[in-house]
């Protein structure tokens, strides 16, 4: 087996905040294909039948050449290519979304794939880590850029902004990270400056849907709810003003990814736990700040990924969970509301470059929306 290599890539923000990517070490030491190096214990581990729910799961090995979806039997059904992406999903046309945010191959932005892998769409833009297809068809994505606050900390910020771009490219709406301050302290506490230049490592943007919760105004239609990493929080941004109207997370989360709501209005996120050594998947009612749910590992050591991640509810009430970085390196699991492991595949293939097995996210479909791909 090939010796694993150790990462090496140079970032560099230009005058105007664009980045730019000099190369990987697969660029420079060569290393073609997509190893699969499987070992005791890789692809999948358990499956009951009767309880897991049906459909077909994809994901990339992060930073990979290839996107990947299974059936539940751990087989590869289907294959997208990728531009060492950090993740994609599907949508209801077939589509493949990702992203091109570490790629040395072409801009960094977010890409459209068809089917078969053929480009209909790009967005060149500074993306960091997530977007967004909305139902209008325009695209919300959540970039990075430098920027200079001594208020926020004594050093150059990487500093979050989003952008909402329409389907030619014009963008239609557009917030950032550093003049909300204010409201950070008011809701969570905060206090600044801060040591962290990364100082909120925003992760997660989710526009919200109509849901029970919207009786609070906080979480109408429109409003975006975001990850604030390094801030250990999530909020919420009211869409005309900007402001943020809600937060939740310092005190219990800890580093977390996929802050999103549910259709009951609820959110849901999977809690990594960095610091505290163990991960969660919380369920939040967010009007009371109330967690109602929550899945644990037994004993909670037993479940840990330090960084990357996600969960999602499923249509049978199960929750699909992609466990992604060490030390569990790519676990993809599903549980029942009770708890019960129904679903268990380890990720059998290494990164393109690294030899490492790690996943950024997962996400599970229905076979009505991807079957019907399949028969073509």
């Amino acid at each position: 087996m090939p010796k694993p290599l150790k990462r090496w890539h140079s970032t560099t923000y230009k005058e105007d905040g664009t980045r730019w990517i000099r190369y990987w070490n697969h660029i420079i030491q060569g290393r073609p294909g997509f190893p699969v190096r499987p070992e005791k214990g890789d692809g999948l581990r358990m499956m009951n039948r009767e309880k897991v729910a049906p459909g077909y799961v994809l994901y990339s090995p992060d930073h990979s050449k290839k996107f990947l979806l299974l059936n539940l039997d751990g087989e590869i059904v289907h294959e997208w290519p990728a531009f060492t992406s950090h993740f994609g999903y599907l949508l209801p046309n077939g589509h493949l979304l990702l992203d091109t945010e570490f790629s040395p191959d072409r801009d960094c932005g977010v890409l459209e794939l068809d089917w078969n892998g053929k480009e209909v769409w790009f967005h060149e833009a500074q993306v960091h880590h997530d977007f967004q297809r909305l139902d209008n068809g325009n695209t919300m994505i959540v970039c990075q850029r430098e920027v200079d606050k001594p208020e926020i900390c004594a050093r150059t910020l990487l500093s979050t902004y989003l952008i909402e771009v329409d389907p030619a490219g014009k963008t239609v709406w557009e917030w950032h990270s550093e003049e909300h301050i204010e409201e950070l302290k008011r809701l969570t506490g905060q206090k600044f400056p801060v040591d962290n230049p990364d100082w909120t490592h925003s992760n997660t943007v989710c526009v919200l849907p109509e849901t029970p919760a919207a009786r609070d105004r906080r979480f109408k239609p429109g409003n975006v709810m975001v990850s604030h990493r390094n801030l250990d929080t999530a909020i919420v941004i009211e869409r005309e003003t900007g402001e943020i109207v809600w937060a939740w997370g310092p005190g219990t989360m800890d580093k977390q990814h996929a802050t999103i709501m549910l259709p009951n209005g609820h959110m849901i996120c999977f809690d990594n736990g960095s610091g505290r050594k163990w991960s969660a998947v919380w369920e939040v009612e967010p009007i009371s700040g109330r967690i109602v749910w929550s899945y644990k590992g037994d004993p909670p050591t037993s479940f840990f990924a330090a960084a990357l991640s996600n969960a999602q509810r499923l249509p049978n009430g199960n929750t699909f969970i992609c466990s992604g970085s060490q030390p569990d390196f790519g676990r993809l699991f599903e549980v029942t509301p009770q708890g019960e492991i129904v679903w268990d595949f380890q990720n059998p293939y290494a990164e393109y470059a690294e030899g490492q097995k790690i996943v950024y996210r997962a996400y599970k479909y229905p076979p009505e929306m991807i079957e019907k791909w399949l028969r073509r």
